[in-house]
């Protein structure tokens, strides 16, 4: 058996054994980083919207408006906003005590962190329970069991730019970086030029093309290649690198 398969497996046992099912998605991305495979578990699910503090407050009505119809919450596990508003909706959703609280969403999220800002210091593991998954370790702490599980692509998504767009694959495993690269400094070109200048040290105007800003970004970052040439390749990568880990974002 193929390791993703396994993996799906012990996913979807996890979500069944699970009383409440945090789904962690990313505030810079809501809508691509939402699983509706997820939907059928709804009446337990719990959407944490995780990296809050890399959008502007502006942004926070737009996302409730764009999730009216899920159960949710807006947190960042890094700084620890909405984390009172996270335990209070876990607890609404409890049918026992301790209840199990799966850990579930695309990779890069934020899910350990979220994981680690919950659990603090305060944890306690347990024992895998007979009967139940194998190989899943509970933590308990807060009065609950919680357990973050691997990150898990869909299996319908196949568009390269989309799932590192989402942060499920590395800049570094990409082989042809330069569109993806254009296509994040267009967004924040249209969006947020500032950042694009404040990041990258560089002139920035709303005449500029995502390739021409490209092509700054890897002069003023050193990247050339033999004849002066820019290195777009390098500083593609590194743009994607940058928005990956929140040192690019829109806040």
């Amino acid at each position: 058996m193929g390791n993703q398969l396994k993996k799906w497996i012990a996913y979807r046992r996890v979500l069944r054994e699970a009383d409440v099912v945090i789904h962690v998605v990313d505030a810079r991305d809501v809508k691509g980083t939402l699983n509706r495979w997820l939907n059928k578990y709804k009446s337990k699910l719990l959407v944490a919207v995780n990296k809050c503090d890399l959008v502007p407050q502006t942004a926070f009505g737009e996302i409730d408006t764009a999730l009216s119809s899920y159960n949710h919450v807006l947190v960042s596990g890094k700084t620890g906003l909405g984390m009172s508003a996270l335990y209070s909706a876990i607890s609404s959703l409890a049918r026992r005590t301790p209840a199990k609280v799966a850990i579930v969403g695309y990779p890069n999220v934020g899910k350990s962190t979220l994981m680690n800002r919950i659990c603090g210091r305060h944890t306690a593991k347990v024992s895998p329970i007979p009967g139940e998954t194998k190989g899943v370790q509970w933590v308990s702490t807060r009065g609950f069991l919680f357990v973050d599980t691997p990150g898990v692509i869909p299996r319908y998504e196949r568009r390269e730019e989309d799932l590192v767009l989402k942060g499920a694959i590395r800049a570094d495993n990409i082989l042809n970086p330069e569109p993806i690269a254009e296509e994040l400094i267009g967004r924040f070109l249209e969006e947020s030029p500032e950042k694009i200048k404040e990041t990258y040290d560089i002139m920035v105007s709303r005449r500029d093309t995502p390739s021409k800003l490209l092509e700054r970004i890897a002069r003023r970052r050193g990247f050339l290649l033999k004849g002066g040439e820019p290195n777009l390749y390098e500083a593609a990568k590194l743009v994607i690198r940058d928005y990956q880990r929140g040192r690019l974002s829109i806040s």
